[in-house]
């Protein structure tokens, strides 16, 4: 389980003027609920950026500190639940805590990652994960970081369900045991044959295309 500390700092204003007042000051907008009701907080954007990194898409305990409500230092453990980002900058406007009680079962969303070499993509197949996060409960002291799925006898045209993923020691896995987590399909997999009538057909007029015609180019391109 890893584990990253953040000091935030509670606030009383909301509404979408204070919380740009807070961007503006290198503050994000937070807010962390459960079982201790609904605490409006302001984390420091440098800060939840580094720890943000340093979790890397990883499941991760958060340690919050901030002042209690008589101004004495106050620690709740949590997941991050949401965290919102601008498009057009990409940085965090937003972030959504959700409470862990110690020793008390938990649910998350853990990602996904897959362990070892795809035979099928060793013979050209292509791998898919359709599962990006189990739904797992857990004690805190068990939460995992990521759920491993091993591909190393996964050849083209087999699938992986849920229910065939082991899950860690301590570790119950929620989501539908029927459902796909990774498959290996064929590079063309999906493709409808009548693209393949149209490619077909479209030859002939390339190589019968007059001498000295040019080629035709496509271009592209709140709180």
């Amino acid at each position: 389980m890893k584990q990253v500390r953040l000091n935030a700092s509670v606030r009383t204003e909301t509404g979408t003027a204070a919380a740009k007042r807070f961007r503006a000051a290198g503050k994000i907008p937070s807010v962390i609920y459960g079982e201790s009701g609904v605490t409006h907080l302001a984390v420091d954007a440098h800060d939840f950026s580094m720890a943000w990194r340093d979790i890397a898409g990883r499941a991760a305990l958060i340690e919050l500190h901030h002042g209690g409500d008589d101004g004495a230092d106050e620690s709740q453990f949590a997941i991050i639940q949401e965290a919102q980002r601008n498009p057009r900058t990409d940085g965090f406007e937003h972030i959504d805590f959700k409470e862990i009680v110690r020793g008390k079962p938990m649910e998350a969303e853990i990602p996904v990652i897959t362990k070892g070499v795809c035979p099928g993509v060793k013979n050209g197949g292509i791998l898919e994960v359709h599962a990006d996060t189990l739904t797992v409960r857990c004690r805190p002291r068990d939460l995992p970081e990521s759920i491993p799925v091993d591909v190393t006898q996964l050849q083209i045209g087999r699938s992986i369900h849920v229910r065939e993923i082991t899950a860690p020691e301590g570790v119950e896995i929620l989501t539908d045991g029927d459902e796909v987590a990774v498959a290996c399909v064929g590079a063309h997999a999906g493709r409808d044959e009548s693209e393949d009538a149209i490619a077909e057909d479209a030859e002939p007029e390339l190589v019968g295309k007059a001498k000295g015609d040019d080629d035709d180019e496509g271009k592209k391109e709140e709180d």
